[in-house]
């Protein structure tokens, strides 16, 4: 089944849940947590665990680490660190506040954890907060909640967190309509948009959902397909926009995105048992040779997540291996090359018999690496420069977002595009972007400064509005 499909059955489920249209169906149940596993906030010296603390935050990491919406934004973990302060003030002993660092970015996890046994903990609803400020909801280990919701019968959080899940469906519904320019014509600024889940569960199609809406300019009637582009975005497709004067204007919704998949986001892709970064590192070991003549094609895949917390540099990672000619344990550097896909760095390989066998790598992949420009004349633009779907715009992408003045001109970016041939001739270290936001479009030309692996910060540079108007950028 397509995410679409899967996506809004979910939102349907959590719409008529929050009503009270229907009772929630048992689950199976997951095994009972260990009690001598618990956590208090009681006494001196912050929150106490009954183990080891170290242990506990490898479980805790292990926990992270395998939820879908933090391997996405933050990759694979490299470091935690519990907030206890932070942790004290949130409601509930089971809350705890972690800063996190991955290969992706920098965050910080508030949200429940859960004991399942002595040596595991399950990550319960939540929200990651980025280092840019931009706010991730989690919606936590649906197992271990649903086996918590048969323990507990009608939990009230547990309902809390089937509404906030539905909110957070509607808050993205809502920002799709209001981009509409339609909408913006006969409805203006949005204040009131509630859903009709009785008129959404009669409506025909997989994707169709039905609003009542009012503005500063009007109140009518929105029953349009509502299309999941990413766990953050949904966009607004054909529908129907009934007027409070009876009028009915059809329309054709937004085009779909550049990187849109022409069926939508798999299921697979984003609730699959392990995680994208595991996902992409096994790809990259199966590449090479090595493996392949040692281990041969891959059958098992494990994070040795206590082995990877000991190792030396930030981004080596331990995995045990299994496949078709043997087993063993690689330590290895990870390298991202884009969102998309990990390279496989020097380490080393150990076979089930004790053989250590230390490797160099892959060499760094085409567009990995942009060469450096001089400001002389450069000629074509070469294959290795700076792409929309490579690592440095989406770190570009991060810097604009948390700038303050393309927050206060450009408000939420919806779309950053990458003027790649202006940004080849570009001045110095200069790159451009044409963006659009909640408040309004321009192009901005900026340097852009890398702080490390993972982060790019905005030196000088220019922000010119569609009406003209300039807003230059400074350097820190």
């Amino acid at each position: 089944m397509g995410w679409n499909n899967a996506r809004r059955g979910m939102v349907a489920w959590m719409l008529v849940a929050v009503c009270g249209l229907v009772a929630a169906s048992g689950v199976a149940s997951a095994s009972a947590a260990d009690d001598g596993n618990t956590k208090s906030t009681e006494g001196q010296g912050g929150v106490r665990f009954s183990i080891d603390r170290e242990e506990y935050d490898a479980q805790a990491r292990a926990a992270m680490q395998v939820d879908p919406v933090v391997a996405a934004h933050l990759g694979a973990i490299r470091t935690v660190a519990l907030d206890d302060a932070a942790s004290m003030d949130e409601p509930g002993p089971d809350v705890l506040v972690f800063d996190v660092e991955g290969s992706r970015g920098k965050g910080r996890v508030t949200a429940r954890f859960i004991t399942v046994s002595a040596s595991k903990e399950a990550l319960g609803p939540g929200v990651l907060v980025m280092a840019d400020g931009t706010e991730h909801a989690i919606e936590g280990d649906a197992d271990v909640l649903a086996a918590e919701d048969d323990n507990h019968a009608h939990d009230h959080a547990h309902d809390e967190d089937i509404e906030a899940g539905a909110g957070l469906f509607i808050r993205q519904a809502q920002e799709a309509a209001q981009r509409y320019p339609l909408i913006r014509e006969h409805i203006g600024e949005i204040s009131t948009f509630e859903i009709d889940t009785d008129a959404t569960g009669a409506a025909p199609g997989m994707n169709t959902f039905v609003f009542n809406v009012a503005g500063d300019k009007g109140r009518g009637r929105l029953e349009a397909d509502f299309i999941t582009v990413s766990a953050d975005t949904e966009r607004l497709g054909k529908g129907v926009l009934t007027l409070a004067s009876g009028r009915k204007l059809s329309f054709d919704g937004e085009p779909p995105g550049e990187d849109e998949p022409a069926e939508g986001i798999d299921a697979s892709d984003v609730l699959a048992g392990d995680n994208i970064f595991t996902r992409q590192a096994r790809v990259a070991v199966q590449r090479y040779p090595l493996v392949q003549q040692h281990i041969g094609t891959l059958s098992a895949f494990d994070m040795d997540f206590m082995a990877t917390g000991e190792a030396e540099g930030a981004d080596e990672f331990v995995f045990t291996l299994v496949g078709d000619k043997g087993r063993g344990r690689i330590l290895a550097e990870f390298i991202t090359v884009d969102a998309d896909t990990e390279r496989l760095g020097k380490g080393v390989l150990t076979l089930a018999d004790g053989r250590e066998i230390t490797f160099e790598g892959e060499p760094p992949m085409e567009g990995e690496l942009a060469p450096p420009r001089i400001d002389t004349d450069r000629g074509e633009v070469p294959e290795t420069f700076a792409r929309q779907d490579g690592i440095f715009v989406l770190q570009a992408n991060a810097a604009m977002q948390a700038h303050p003045v393309v927050l206060k001109h450009i408000g939420d970016i919806r779309e950053a595009a990458f003027d790649r041939d202006a940004s080849w001739a570009a001045e110095g270290e200069r790159y451009v972007f044409d963006l659009k936001g909640s408040k309004g479009a321009g192009r901005l030309e900026a340097e852009f400064i890398t702080v490390d692996a993972d982060s790019e910060r905005i030196g000088e540079g220019e922000l010119v509005m569609a009406n003209g108007n300039r807003y230059p950028l400074g350097g820190k």
